[in-house]
């Protein structure tokens, strides 16, 4: 009788045993797999930025002012919002009517784009180092007659776009402080899908005329 007891008893420890290993594989397999989780992707910290950027805008030197903010995760990745606006006068001549030889306009270039900011950097916590950021988003673009007085609100726009634009780079960053790093760097400035009127401003301004390499310059302060 004793025996028969154990051997019930046996089985039956057996049993919950195999159930309790096949309801612990169910939800394994149940459980939704993912590139990103919580056991490797640790938030360390977050930042904004200031950033000056000069570089060509079609034939002329621009001044962009603008900056980025985001959050860091396991020291290296960030993702956040950037966003640029040109300052600096930027203009160029143009023939629009070709049928009057020597009829030039100045043409002024207003512009601003921002969106998605992304930034790697490698081996974060030394004094320098290296990141690659970028930007991808949309921006405007606004061509108006240039009459040389800078605080006149009353100019006659010529045409105007939207794009699409990639702006990849490499930055050098120096760690000044603990919350305060220093960035200098270039990039390239990618606009596609300019829609401009082939028979004015788009005869002579293409997407390549508003892309262009940049000079980069960013303080960032924050938490890393």
């Amino acid at each position: 009788m004793m025996k028969k007891i154990l051997t019930l008893v046996l089985l039956t420890l057996m049993l919950q045993v195999s159930f309790a290993q096949e309801n612990e594989e169910k939800k394994r397999n149940d459980d939704i797999q993912t590139i990103f989780s919580d056991k490797n992707l640790k938030f360390s910290g977050g930042f904004i930025a200031p950033e000056l950027k000069t570089g060509n805008i079609y034939d002329d030197n621009g001044i962009l002012v603008g900056g980025r903010m985001g959050a860091v995760f396991n020291d290296r990745f960030t993702i956040g919002l950037g966003g640029f606006g040109l300052t600096a006068k930027s203009s160029f001549d143009c023939d629009l009517d070709a049928m009057i030889p020597g009829n030039e306009t100045k043409v002024r270039i207003g512009m601003g784009y921002g969106g998605l900011a992304l930034e790697y950097a490698f081996f974060s916590k030394k004094a320098i180092h290296f990141t690659i950021p970028v930007l991808i988003g949309a921006g405007g673009f606004i061509f108006y007659e240039d009459d040389g007085d800078l605080w006149d609100d009353d100019f006659n726009e010529l045409d105007n776009t939207a794009a699409f634009i990639i702006e990849p780079g490499v930055n050098v960053e120096l760690n000044l402080f603990k919350h305060f790093r220093f960035n200098l760097g270039a990039s390239y400035r990618l606009v596609q899908g300019t829609v401009l009127d082939d028979n004015g401003l788009g005869a002579v301004v293409s997407d390549e005329d508003l892309s262009d390499f940049v000079i980069n310059a960013s303080l960032k302060f924050g938490f890393f």
